[in-house]
């Protein structure tokens, strides 16, 4: 379990290791706004590093460190802690998971750390007897799914969806995804964790590249193989979803849409014959 030093510590930045796979690239644009405010005297509060011997590896703080570095400065201040490498990096996650992230990078994240949790909790695995707590996630760590879900405002069935796409994701495919000009949705990263079939999520994740969406690559990939859907009619649909709207609506509901309807259903049955020419003043049928 993760031990802080005594107190808070200036720490030189020539001490400080920056771990080559952080999940989070660093942002010039969030630099350059740390580095103005810093010059303006604000406090931005201490980064957080992993001691190791005489290393301090960065954990929590890259945009800040990044920002101290470039302005000249010597040294940062420090929450030091004295932890394990798979802690260290469940820290990393949960310091980024509040912070104003991308869907991709929701989905990385929640994968890793699920991920590392496993790591130190094998027993927790999906599949292992009594391991799984309530919507499939491990009690210990549902707090953080919570977390997610409410502060995106989405369900926990979602970050379900989400944490299986991050895992599933290749490092390649990670970087590329964040470093896609526009923004991809979350409906469609919760779509890659649905797709088993590796060569089938690539495909998927090269269509999100282009800025087209996940059901496009399986429309293109059926195609290719023979087994392209019948394409639906619209008009069936719209019948269809109408019709069973109609069937759970209660009767006041039917008749009170009778009514605000009548005259186009009239003028559909009679070839545009308008309603009113059949009316009374009053509003009476002749």
């Amino acid at each position: 379990m993760a031990e802080r030093m005594p107190s808070f510590s200036e720490v030189a930045l020539a001490d400080i290791r920056v771990p080559a796979d952080r999940l989070r690239p660093i942002s010039e644009a969030k630099v350059a706004a740390l580095m103005q405010v810093i010059e303006e005297g604000v406090f931005l509060g201490a980064i957080t590093v992993r001691r190791l011997g005489k290393t301090n590896t960065l954990i929590d703080g890259a945009h800040r460190l990044e920002a101290v570095r470039r302005l000249g400065r010597e040294t940062i201040r420090a929450d030091v802690l004295d932890c394990s490498s798979s802690e260290a990096r469940r820290l990393e996650v949960t310091g980024n998971l509040t912070a104003g992230m991308t869907p991709v990078q929701d989905a990385i994240f929640l994968g890793v750390y699920q991920d590392e949790y496993e790591k130190l909790h094998p027993e927790t695995k999906r599949g292992v007897a009594g391991a799984l707590a309530k919507n499939g996630l491990q009690r210990a760590n549902l707090h953080v799914a919570e977390l997610v879900a409410e502060s995106r405002q989405i369900t926990p069935a979602q970050v379900r969806r989400i944490i299986a796409a991050g895992r599933a994701l290749t490092r390649d495919e990670r970087a590329a995804l964040q470093a896609a000009r526009h923004k991809i949705p979350m409906s469609e990263v919760e779509k890659l964790g649905k797709i088993g079939d590796q060569p089938l999520r690539a495909l998927a994740v090269e269509a999100l590249l282009e800025g087209k969406k996940v059901a496009t690559a399986i429309r293109a990939a059926k195609a290719e193989a023979g087994g392209e859907a019948p394409v639906k009619d619209p008009a069936e649909e719209a019948f269809t979803a109408l019709s069973k709207a109609w069937a759970r609506a209660p009767m006041a509901a039917k008749n009170r849409f009778l009514m605000q309807y009548r005259h186009e259903v009239w003028e559909a049955q009679n070839k545009g014959e308008p309603l009113a020419n059949f009316l009374e003043p009053e509003g009476d049928e002749k």
